[in-house]
């Protein structure tokens, strides 16, 4: 079992720090703990660091990456105190199973979600149920991908012909 020590550190890769500060400090207001000019900013998000870092376009994800925010707070004012702050959101605010939600993309085109997650017993009612009845654990193995990495090989290859 994972059993972190420290703070959790979620690393992402930006185009511009310029606008990822402006965007993560001024309109989600997260406090910004160190900056490293021209490399990285790192946020303060709850228990978690938040290290925003300039990437070349191959390490930024075509269509970004997706996070989720568990807030404790309300919700609906929270999401109220952004679109002041001029954040759009593009999933309204409502109940889901995992518990009130809503998205939001920053410039990068991460995709960022603020949920009030539902407590364990009204989102999976028949979890712990199956949990005490299952009596040996289930190993689901995944082939890998050969074409996945066939680019890389064959750039492997080019470089050190055989």
């Amino acid at each position: 079992m994972l059993d972190s020590t420290g703070p959790l550190n979620l690393w992402l890769y930006v185009r511009s720090l310029a606008e990822s500060k402006r965007f993560y400090g001024e309109k989600l207001g997260l406090p910004l703990l160190r900056e490293e000019p021209g490399e990285a900013l790192h946020f303060a998000a709850g228990g978690t660091v938040l290290t925003l870092r300039v990437g070349a376009p191959n390490e930024l994800p075509p269509r970004g990456a997706r996070i989720l925010l568990a807030v404790a707070t309300d919700p609906d004012d929270l999401c109220e105190g952004l679109r002041d702050r001029g954040i759009v959101f593009e999933a309204p605010l409502v109940d889901r199973p995992i518990g009130r939600s809503a998205m939001f993309h920053d410039p990068d085109g991460h995709e960022l979600w603020i949920c009030r997650p539902a407590s364990t017993e009204t989102q999976f009612p028949r979890w712990r149920e199956s949990r005490r009845l299952q009596t040996r654990p289930v190993v689901v193995q995944r082939r890998p991908s050969v074409r996945r990495h066939e680019p890389e090989r064959r750039a492997v290859r080019a470089r050190h012909p055989e």
